[in-house]
């Protein structure tokens, strides 16, 4: 059951249209305006943040495993006049021969790596001397606070689509707490206007989720320090235990220099 493929790839940006504007673009378009450069967007899907970014006028590849999303990407981009450097590959061992000014992870990629370590290593390896990493993660609290049924299907989204059908999504998962690892299977549904199924397509896809304190050390392991961390999109929120979203941009340090720790949780006051 290959992810991103067939129907999960035509529904994916109907489902995500319903959320709004991407939250993370604004972020990204921040981070590149003070950051410029050529960067690269790390599962980069249809397009729905590289292309925007590519109308600001950033200097954006990007980088994508489904041959899907990536067509999907070429016919958007091509309707916008756009001609953007595309890669299909898996970002775990992607080499493109040369480096990147940033390196952008949004939409929890990173937590797709079956081994995080490895992974930010070989990012550490894409990135020029002081280039930057930008990644969210979640940690899944509905699942781990059983609001939702574990083994069970639900039904996770349902939208409307302009020819008048109507899509939806039903969600089996399976939690391992010990090894902070999250087993989801998609059932994708396109139906008739009268509610009958037309087609389905069945995905799987495996994810890890860190704590703040975790995810802090795997940077600094990897070589790079946290200078900038926020929880859930809102930089009034502090970053502790009780995030649901952590967003972090790290640098690549100088090797021998330490890693600085605004990743990780602040110390409370006393008192």
């Amino acid at each position: 059951m290959s992810a991103y493929t067939s129907l999960e790839a035509l529904l994916h940006d109907a489902f995500w249209a319903d959320e709004g504007e991407p939250v993370e673009l604004a972020m990204l378009d921040e981070l590149l305006r003070g950051h410029p450069g050529p960067s690269l967007e790390i599962g980069c899907g249809s397009g729905r943040l590289l292309l925007p970014l590519l109308q600001k006028g950033h200097v954006v590849e990007g980088l994508e495993l489904s041959r899907d999303m990536l067509d999907l990407c070429r016919n958007a981009a091509e309707a916008l006049g756009l001609a953007p450097v595309l890669h299909e590959g898996d970002m775990t061992v992607f080499d493109p021969g040369k480096t990147y000014h940033s390196l952008l992870l949004p939409a929890f990629t990173f937590q797709l790596a079956p081994d995080p370590a490895a992974a930010l290593a070989h990012f550490h390896r894409l990135l020029e001397m002081d280039g930057l990493l930008y990644l969210s993660v979640f940690i899944p609290m509905a699942e781990l606070h059983r609001e939702l049924p574990e083994g069970e299907w639900y039904e996770d989204h349902r939208t409307s689509l302009p020819d008048g059908r109507a899509a939806a999504v039903h969600t089996r998962h399976r939690l391992d707490r010990k090894n902070r690892v999250l087993e989801r299977e998609h059932r994708y549904e396109l139906l008739t206007a009268d509610g009958k199924v037309e087609s389905e397509h069945l995905s799987s896809q495996t994810l890890r989720w860190f704590t703040p304190r975790q995810l802090r050390g795997l940077l600094e392991k990897a070589g790079f320090e946290a200078v900038h961390a926020l929880a859930d999109f809102d930089p009034e929120f502090p970053v502790d235990d009780e995030a649901q979203i952590v967003t972090v941009v790290a640098r690549k340090r100088p090797p021998g220099t330490l890693g600085a720790r605004a990743a990780g949780p602040p110390k409370k006051k006393k008192g």
